[in-house]
């Protein structure tokens, strides 16, 4: 019976700690981060810096955003909802931008997901932001028009943490 006991606590450890393991997911993600195009880091372009937030498993982002020839600030808010178990993320521009996007996990990672319509054009819309190692990530942006059935790529962005 101790045996028995001793592997069952040993399982239900296991498994616990496994659930918790999502909490994690960003712990590379504090920092300041540059667009990298074609493997070379442009300073220039888009870029953001991370803190960590008021709770061990939230973030805190400041973007400068590049389109082009003008630039737009933004700031996002990523948490980790321990009640649902998700990661969650708010983002507002200074052009009076304010989303509500909702975590959902897609294999091993994290993705956003929010419905969209801009000039009738509906859809849904999801991002990720991909950890390839601690210090590069792959930004994926998509679209769907069946609710989630196919995706088309809108776009792929890489990304480099700098020291400050």
């Amino acid at each position: 019976m101790k045996i028995f006991l001793v592997i069952f606590i040993f399982i239900f450890n296991s498994w616990c700690l496994a659930q918790n393991d999502d909490r994690h997911y960003f712990d590379f993600w504090e920092g300041r981060w540059f667009q990298e195009i074609n493997g070379v880091v442009d300073t220039t372009k888009t870029r953001f810096d991370v803190i960590r937030g008021i709770h061990p498993y939230s973030f805190e982002e400041r973007w400068t955003m590049s389109f082009d020839t003008s630039y737009m600030n933004a700031r996002g808010i990523r948490v980790w909802d321990d009640s649902n178990k998700v990661w969650s993320y708010i983002w507002m521009s200074e052009r009076g931008h304010f989303q509500i996007w909702e975590g959902r996990k897609v294999n091993s990672d994290w993705y956003i997901y929010r419905n969209f319509n801009i000039n009738g054009d509906k859809y849904l819309s999801r991002q990720a932001w991909l950890p390839k190692t601690d210090e590069r990530l792959e930004r994926v942006s998509e679209k769907s028009y069946d609710n989630g059935k196919t995706w088309i790529l809108r776009f792929r962005e890489y990304y480099k943490k700098i020291k400050k």
